[in-house]
């Protein structure tokens, strides 16, 4: 009864006291009853951790340099080349027909690394000519073979071979049987191609369609780059005082997204430590980087929408709800279903929340004149190789 009590007076007392404290909790405190009177009354203490402050700096003194990207001939006509191949035509040869460079080849094959075995059953793939991602010097060994053929070769692979990186530097002895034998035919790119790629009325037409697309696709991709940038620069001019006990939680949760991205094993950080023969410190510090850049990140769009007073209408929740949907290739109502269903209707508002964030953003900072760049330049960019 009396420990009944003492929660009842402490859940009351904190209801009078929490308006009221300078340093908000950041979440229910955990009391100590010290004292406990029926007559005199009670005493009871907590120390708690408050929510994380931020300090903003001011927003038009961080500068980026917009990037903007340039489409050349050279690119649409790769882009072009790329639907030339996805409507290629394969036409079976005639018995008798020798491979040639860049046919399409059905075979059985089995292969074993020199001084070993053969396994005892074949496998059945397709083989294509002239592939870039072949190994140097296979194709010849299959060239000028006919219709059920079978041959027996000795192939050592480069040193260095990052499509198989565990064949590298070895030898194999294949054992190849050809089943069929294609002859790959493409389209004339030419106004009859850009009709059937799309119902484009012409060849200009389709190529004017084409550069607006990849236009977007790479303008947006370098403006989600670029605003990453400046938020980079925003946390280094911010101010937090975060409590350790979330970064700890955060560090948590950054663990196990990694153990499910990768799929390994399900295990605990510790265990995880000692599988690498390293400290639990060592490994939990590497992952606390992570965290405690993904809570600045989120403190810091939380802290200029509130100071910025910038909100959702119920129409543009219902848009990006649209948008979403068709990113995903669904519809909105199988979408709502799914989001309802998962309970993730908070995780959406707060992305649809922080897109108009980091258009604010995006507006706010000092940039200089947009920058052209190449396709080329655009996609090292975005890969992080620049």
């Amino acid at each position: 009864v009396m420990d009944d009590a003492a929660n009842i007076m402490l859940n009351n007392a904190m209801s009078d006291l929490f308006d009221k404290l300078e340093h908000k909790p950041i979440r229910i405190p955990q009391f100590q009853v010290e004292s406990f009177d029926r007559k005199a009354g009670a005493k009871a203490k907590t120390t708690y951790d408050t929510k994380p402050e931020v300090t903003l700096p001011k927003l038009k003194k961080i500068k980026i340099q917009p990037k903007e990207i340039k489409i050349t001939d050279a690119d649409l006509q790769k882009e072009l080349e790329g639907m030339q191949k996805n409507m290629a035509r394969n036409i079976l040869k005639e018995e008798g027909e020798a491979v040639e460079n860049t046919d399409l080849l059905e075979i059985q094959y089995k292969f074993k690394e020199e001084g070993k075995e053969f396994p005892e059953a074949s496998q059945t793939g397709k083989f294509q000519m002239g592939a870039t991602q072949n190994p140097p010097g296979f194709d010849s060994e299959l060239s000028g073979m006919k219709l059920n053929e079978e041959k027996e070769f000795n192939f050592r692979y480069p040193d260095s071979f990052p499509a198989s990186p565990e064949s590298a530097g070895k030898q194999f002895v294949y054992h190849v049987k050809v089943t069929a034998v294609y002859r790959v035919t493409y389209p004339e790119i030419n106004d009859d191609f850009a009709s059937e790629v799309d119902g484009s009325a012409n060849l200009q037409a389709l190529k004017d369609k084409t550069k607006k697309q990849l236009e977007e696709l790479f303008n947006n991709a370098l403006k989600r780059k670029v605003t990453e940038e400046a938020y980079a620069e925003i946390i280094k001019d911010t101010k937090f005082l975060i409590p350790e006990s979330l970064i700890h939680e955060e560090t948590d949760g950054v663990f196990h997204n990694f153990i499910h991205e990768f799929r390994l094993p399900h295990t605990t950080l510790p265990e995880y430590a000692k599988r690498l023969g390293k400290e639990e410190s060592e490994v939990r510090a590497s992952f606390a980087q992570a965290a405690e850049k993904r809570i600045q990140t989120y403190l810091l769009k939380h802290k200029i929408g509130e100071d910025n007073k910038i909100t959702l209408s119920e129409e543009e929740i219902v848009a990006g709800f649209e948008k979403e949907a068709l990113s995903q290739g669904i519809p909105v109502e199988s979408l709502m279903k799914e989001v309802q269903k998962q309970k993730a209707e908070t995780f959406y508002r707060d992305k649809f929340l922080f897109d108009k964030i980091d258009e604010f953003v995006y507006g706010e900072v000092d940039k200089k004149s947009p920058k052209a760049v190449s396709t080329e330049d655009a996609e090292k960019l975005l890969s992080g190789k620049e």
